[in-house]
């Protein structure tokens, strides 16, 4: 049984529980007496269409190639700095909080005079069930033992939570609507109606432009129980023994490239509509409905690890151990399916790709806007997708290319591009912070190698052939944007190596020729462009005279990757990002013992310098040891995980709060498991001394299409069974 429990309601945020259904998030907090639902969609975003429209010459391009091929690295900075377009993504907001309160009789559950919380704490229980898709509550007290379950249904597209009472005795509950975004709150016929709109533009503060538009939406609340009136203020009361609240929230987004009220979607009657049809069920079948969809999906897989295993201790304190160096292979495992029931939750039913946050975030102005963000993290939250089989939770990446795909690029070359941070309008300029963060053409190049891995996992012919014009595409451009170095080399410039500097003549620049991220995400294109080209019959050779002539990633003297492609001094040698080791993993190019040897020396050295000191940055590195077979430096991060990077409730802590190492997490796991990526599989290549008193995996898929199973033993496979 997969859970993580706790016998203390949060205090915050990031001890609340997720639940969600791709479209819908909910934090839940649990509290006994008081409860909050913290409310996620995942369209809600500030601003419109396009709110960026200027572009770029090739000109300035090569004003800025002509400083660097002359050594002139910081004047060739300023003037990236200078020609960048000024603009930045819009928000990714939160709808706001429902808050709920029970009374027995006509007081409030008197905690008070029992102590307060301590009055009941020996009987509380709050849980994630990872099992079945749940968060619940219990809790004895006064006489009542009280049951609370909350879930956001993956059948019927609502949310729900159910109160009851196990001696069949009445309770009172209060239900009220506290929205963030500007909004109104009235009732009608028992039906609890919030309308409200999303700010026509966010940067450093809200903007609410009565003249522009923004999405709208529309939700409807329902509380299910004998007895039922309004409440003061727009609020909710019923009085049962069982009592079922049911949310529907629909938006008026109708896609990237629509104005989202001219052009916008029907969501009033459809938020109604959604509310009715899911109230004529029964809570009973409602939980049913969505349990059976949801356990389809994560049934799917399953792994075990043998040997210390705390599952009778609460999982806040075990995560705590764990950071201290305690062995809990039973969290891991936890751990390991929490990013399983993340991926499905954020996934399953929607449209738009995860965010920074996934789809739960509870600020209208959040850490980064809550976007997608290119240059690693929008990729390292489908990492695990495919080997876990939820093949289906990719799609949305898969419709975030075709939009970025379809909007070209903004340099007047062929083909299409897109940069370091995109939103649900799918802005693709560079971010204006300054080019060592957002002067990167590279971040949709990097999405592509998630349409390989999705082919090779599923052998799905149709999609590729599908996705065939979006690569392509993006090799349109890139025959357009290289050039032919000293050496006849096709080469990359103004490049950059994301968010890090390098140090010349004393000065910080960013902007190089050929980073080693650009080379091998380049390579990776061409290889795969040309592999589908072979696959669906398609003339392979433009591909494959590229590949000839791309320059290489290059290995220093020293023996470590060039980051910049040159010597050059790193401004910050223990830097959270790795990315010029990206060939490695995710990437599956340049796989000899020369290139792993690199990557082993240049890892190295950054962590010995501090490195790895963020979640993602610890998933990253867990995953590029597990390539490089050393279970026991693969399983010290996820150690380091736990002791630096995990909230209470399980989340990633960058920090603040991002989503991307729990993906990254779990993907590493899979690797030190089972990796597939040279054509061949390979069961248990780094598994840690802590894991092979025994263990089992059920349902892996492999880059080749296979689905397989295998237990193990004293480090040793006892049974496989390949499909």
């Amino acid at each position: 049984m997969s859970k993580l429990w706790y016998n203390t309601p949060a205090d915050d945020w990031n001890e609340a529980l997720p639940i969600g259904n791709g479209r819908i998030g909910a934090m839940v907090f649990g509290d006994a007496m008081l409860d909050r639902l913290q409310i996620n969609e995942e369209t809600l975003w500030s601003g419109s269409p396009d709110l960026e429209k200027r572009s770029h010459t090739m000109d300035e391009m090569l004003a800025i190639r002509e400083l660097v091929n002359k050594g002139e690295y910081d004047k060739a900075d300023e003037l990236a700095a200078k020609t960048m377009l000024n603009a930045d993504t819009q928000h990714y907001v939160s709808f706001g909080n429902i808050l709920g309160e029970i009374r027995v009789g006509n007081g409030r559950l008197d905690f008070e005079n029992k102590g307060g919380f301590d009055g009941f704490n020996k009987d509380y229980i709050r849980e994630l069930d990872m099992d079945e898709g749940i968060v619940r509550t219990k809790f004895h007290t006064q006489g009542f033992d009280i049951t609370k379950e909350y879930f956001v249904s993956l059948r019927d597209d609502v949310l729900v939570m159910n109160i009851h009472s196990e001696r069949g005795w009445g309770i009172g509950y209060h239900v009220f609507a506290a929205p963030e975004l500007e909004a109104s709150v009235r009732n009608e016929d028992g039906v609890m109606i919030i309308d409200g709109r999303c700010p026509t533009f966010c940067l450093d503060s809200q903007t609410y432009d009565k003249e522009k538009e923004s999405v709208h939406f529309r939700s409807c609340i329902k509380l299910i129980g004998k007895y039922q009136n309004n409440g003061g203020g727009g609020g909710l009361w019923t009085h049962s023994d069982d009592i079922t609240l049911i949310m529907s929230l629909k938006t008026s987004f109708n896609g990237y490239d629509k104005m989202p009220v001219s052009e916008g979607k029907e969501y009033i009657k459809a938020s109604l509509d959604s509310l009715e049809n899911a109230a004529k069920y029964t809570y009973e079948e409602l939980r049913e409905r969505h349990v059976s969809e949801y356990k389809a999906m994560f049934d799917r897989v399953e792994i075990g690890i043998d040997g210390e295993n705390y599952d009778n201790e609460p999982t806040d304190e075990r995560i705590i151990k764990a950071g201290q160096g305690r062995v809990d292979n039973g969290l891991v495992r936890d751990l390991f399916d929490f990013g399983r029931y993340l991926t499905i939750c954020a996934n399953a039913k929607g449209t738009q790709p995860t965010t920074l946050q996934g789809i739960w975030n509870h600020n209208v102005l959040s850490p980064w806007r809550c976007n997608y963000t290119m240059n690693i993290n929008t990729e390292m939250n489908y990492w695990p997708t495919e080997t876990v089989n939820l093949p289906e939770c990719h799609m949305p990446l898969m419709n975030m290319l075709k939009d970025l795909s379809s909007k070209g690029n903004r340099i007047g070359l062929r083909g299409w591009c897109s940069w370091h941070n995109s939103d649900i309008w799918r802005f693709n300029v560079e971010a204006s912070n300054g080019p060592m963060w957002g002067f990167w053409p590279m971040g949709g190049f990097w999405c592509c190698r998630h349409i390989w891995e999705h082919f090779s996992h599923t052998q799905d012919v149709e999609f590729l052939r599908e996705m065939y014009p979006i690569l392509t595409g993006a090799v349109d451009f890139l025959e357009d944007w290289m050039y032919e170095n000293e050496n006849g080399k096709l080469i990359t410039c103004p490049s950059t190596s994301p968010e890090n500097n390098f140090v010349f003549n004393g000065r910080e620049s960013a902007i190089c020729e050929g980073s080693a991220m650009d080379m091998a995400i380049i390579y990776d294109l061409l290889d795969k462009t040309a592999k589908a080209s072979d696959i669906l019959g398609e003339d392979a050779s433009r591909y494959e005279n590229m590949l000839s002539k791309l320059e290489t990633v290059k290995i220093g003297n020293d023996g470590r990757i060039l980051e910049w492609g040159i010597p050059l001094e790193e401004s910050e040698p223990g830097h959270r990002h790795v990315s010029h080791l990206y060939y490695l993993f995710p990437s599956d190019v340049y796989n000899t013992d020369e290139y792993k040897e690199a990557a082993r020396k240049t890892l190295e050295y950054r962590l010995e310098n501090g490195g790895g000191h963020t979640g993602w940055s610890n998933a990253w590195i867990s995953a590029l040891y597990a390539r490089l077979g050393d279970g026991e430096k693969a399983n010290r991060h996820i150690t380091n995980m736990f002791k630096n990077s995990i909230y209470l409730n399980m989340f990633d802590s960058h920090p603040p709060f991002q989503i991307d190492g729990n993906f990254g997490i779990t993907a590493a796991i899979c690797e030190m498991l089972m990796q597939s990526h040279t054509g061949e599989t390979e069961l248990l290549p780094a598994i840690p001394e802590t894991w092979k008193k025994g263990g089992f995996v059920r349902g892996f898929k492999t880059r080749q299409g296979k689905t397989v199973s295998f237990t193990w033993k004293n480090g040793k496979i006892e049974s496989f069974t390949e499909e």
